[in-house]
């Protein structure tokens, strides 16, 4: 799994994570945001790098987006869906942004089809990081053991 982003949920995922029988891939473009949490630490790479390593994942992957930008979080999201080859992909974010979202992908020919936005169970109403972190990784392991 590569998780995009370091920020305060980017942190709580990785924690949530690190017990579970996942691979995971901490990256990252902004330094300054401390990104360590439960023994792991993110790797910090330019944005460009970032979108980069989406095309060069194998095959089946789960790529989950939460970064700082909107525009990277597009930017990354459109090579995810682009790439096709994917077990998941990933976007926090509302209702609404996966509708703007939407219209822009659709615009540029690249389908939607299989995007998960909003991340996690659907009817947790809480916001807060730690819950978003338990409700996405009890969606991946419902995806990977089903």
């Amino acid at each position: 799994m590569i998780l995009f982003g370091a920020g305060h949920v980017g942190q709580a995922v990785a924690r949530a994570f690190e017990p579970l029988p996942f691979q995971v891939d901490w990256l990252a473009s902004r330094e300054d945001l401390r990104p360590e949490a439960g023994g792991t630490r993110a790797t910090i790479l330019s944005e460009d790098e970032l979108e980069a390593c989406v095309l060069a994942a194998p095959a089946g992957g789960h790529f989950v987006v939460f970064t700082h930008s909107h525009d990277l979080d597009y930017r990354l999201i459109r090579a995810i869906l682009g790439k096709g080859d994917f077990a998941y992909a990933g976007l926090i974010g509302s209702g609404t942004k996966r509708v703007r979202f939407e219209k822009r992908l659709q615009a540029e020919g690249v389908s939607t089809e299989r995007l998960t936005c909003p991340i996690g169970l659907p009817g947790l109403k809480s916001k807060a990081p730690a819950v978003i972190a338990v409700a996405l990784a009890a969606q991946l392991l419902q995806l990977v053991e089903g």
